[in-house]
């Protein structure tokens, strides 16, 4: 797996949370920027995952709280991306009549 690949993971909780893979080892994954999917009946929301902790050094999963670790779809990464990036881009001004 590369250095800082974006992955999805599910946890044995039935969270399922994109991340970025810092480094794994036989006991435990750790991510950053753990973003949290919300599927509903339309569409699939974004939230950070554990927002009220300081988690910037990285989260530690053990692996034997992680059911899956898949590599996500493009537009997946690209919300990850956004989401994630210091950097706000801003919207596309619209010319309103």
């Amino acid at each position: 797996m590369e250095e800082k690949e974006i992955r999805l993971i599910r946890l044995i909780s039935g969270e399922e949370i994109l991340v970025k893979i810092l480094k794994e080892n036989d006991i435990s994954t750790t991510v950053e920027n753990p973003i949290l999917l919300i599927p509903n009946k339309d569409a699939i929301g974004f939230m950070p995952y554990m927002s009220y902790c300081d988690i910037d050094n990285g989260l530690g999963i053990r692996n034997e709280d992680i059911m899956f670790n898949l590599k996500p779809t493009e537009e997946l990464i690209n919300n990850y991306n956004k989401m994630t990036a210091k950097v706000v881009t801003p919207l596309k001004p619209k010319i309103v009549t």
